[in-house]
């Protein structure tokens, strides 16, 4: 098996959408019994972290505890754990490479739905993996010796946001993301591709289990660590260039939204006080199912709509109304045929636009979640957020995009291979 230090290569490595039912994931193996668990694939953030159902930190012999602690905030949910380091592998055959140290996260505390996935691979950048050092706090409670593992904190569901104020008061620590340390170990080069098929998991059984459903062509996808437009047969036709413009998220300049051949809808700028936190209008989120539009693009496509046909907003009302209990409508419901493409227009290189299109059955998935029922997956701005749109996997289906991390970076799509 081929150690940290080869040659940088890239790795083809399976994902699925079976486990996550709305995101990619892939199988990690954790400390010196391999422990095996489904992450999530999220370039909205940095964090790796497992948790302890998949990996028994107990019987590890590699593990390596430190003094830190991780406490992080997922739209509505929240988990908290010890910083820990451990040797970890991904890969299977030729593309298998082992680890010997790298950081992560344990939950030990959490309020959010994990559905049935083990935890969360961030690809983002390195300053969005923030941790704590608690050794103040656990010199006070005089723990010794002063580490975070074994856990020395005794949390339930609703003391997290209490126990979130005391991790914030503590020094802040950046922990190098996985994707930064097998960069830097030589293992790959810094860059990774995704071949994305759609968002959420497809469903012809509702009694069907995980391992069935992975098995499903249209749940599975590819990861490529370390490269993307070497494997030419991922993907057909050329490869465009959207510009990438911060090196935080992949934040990219949102031009314009157009729903079918109607007029274009400008993208507002973000605003001047939110350049700072956001950098951008717009963000690529592997880990987001829907495409988040910024309040007035949300509200422009939905009238786009209705001068496609009147009855199209009802839909999506209805369809908002069935989501409240996790449902959709019945594939019946919606034609394909009788609603509009959905057309991106990105920043590209040298001034130039990129289009990307976001076909019906891309933002209506069907046997999405349950058999017979679909799922629309546009979704309007966030409370709270800046005016920038989340740009999630529906507009990245039928795409192989390669993320291209040198710099400030570049995102390069083409079609994927039989999408």
């Amino acid at each position: 098996m081929t150690q940290a230090k080869s040659k940088a290569t890239s790795l083809r490595l399976h994902t699925n959408l079976a486990y996550a039912k709305g995101a990619y994931t892939v199988t990690l193996e954790f400390g010196s019994h391999r422990d095996q668990a489904q992450l999530v694939l999220d370039s909205g953030s940095s964090t790796l972290v497992v948790l302890p159902h998949a990996y028994d930190a107990y019987r590890d012999a590699t593990l390596q505890p430190t003094a830190l602690a991780q406490q992080i905030n997922y739209g509505q949910g929240r988990w908290a754990g010890p910083v820990l380091t451990t040797e970890l592998g991904l890969g299977e055959g030729i593309h298998a490479r082992r680890l010997p140290a790298c950081s992560f996260a344990l939950v030990q505390a959490d309020r959010q739905n994990f559905r049935d996935y083990d935890g969360l691979f961030g690809l983002a950048f390195g300053g969005l993996n923030r941790a704590h050092d608690m050794s103040a706090v656990l010199s006070e409670r005089a723990v010794d010796p002063a580490l975070t593992w074994p856990w020395p904190f005794d949390l339930q569901q609703d003391e997290l946001d209490e126990f979130r104020t005391l991790v914030r008061q503590q020094p802040s620590v950046t922990v190098d993301p996985l994707f930064t340390e097998a960069h830097e170990d030589g293992v790959v080069n810094d860059k990774f591709a995704m071949l994305i098929r759609r968002s959420l998991v497809h469903v012809l059984d509702d009694a069907a289990q995980p391992h069935s459903l992975a098995g499903d062509p249209l749940n599975q996808g590819v990861l490529v660590l370390g490269g993307g437009e070497e494997h030419q047969e991922l993907y057909e036709g050329p490869f465009r260039t959207v510009r990438l413009v911060h090196e935080l998220y992949y934040n990219a300049n949102l031009v314009a939204v157009q729903v079918g051949d109607q007029p274009r809808i400008p993208a507002p700028a973000l605003d001047a006080k939110d350049v700072a936190r956001a950098a951008s209008n717009a963000i690529f989120d592997t880990g987001s199912t829907f495409v988040i539009l910024e309040a007035s693009l949300y509200d422009a496509v939905i009238e786009g709509f209705r001068a496609c046909d009147p009855r199209f907003p009802d839909l999506i009302a209805r369809f908002a109304e069935a989501f409240k209990t996790e449902a959709g409508l019945p594939n019946k419901a919606i034609r394909h045929r009788d609603w509009p493409d959905l057309h991106f227009y990105l920043e590209g290189e040298d001034g130039q636009e990129v289009r990307m299109t976001c076909t019906p059955g891309d933002y209506w998935q069907t046997n999405a979640m349950r058999a017979g029922q679909s799922y629309f997956l546009l979704m309007d701005q966030l409370k709270g957020w800046p005016k920038q749109s989340i740009l999630g996997l529906p507009l990245m289906a039928g795409y192989y995009c390669v993320f291209d991390r040198r710099g400030t970076g570049v995102l390069r799509v083409a079609k994927a291979q039989g999408g």
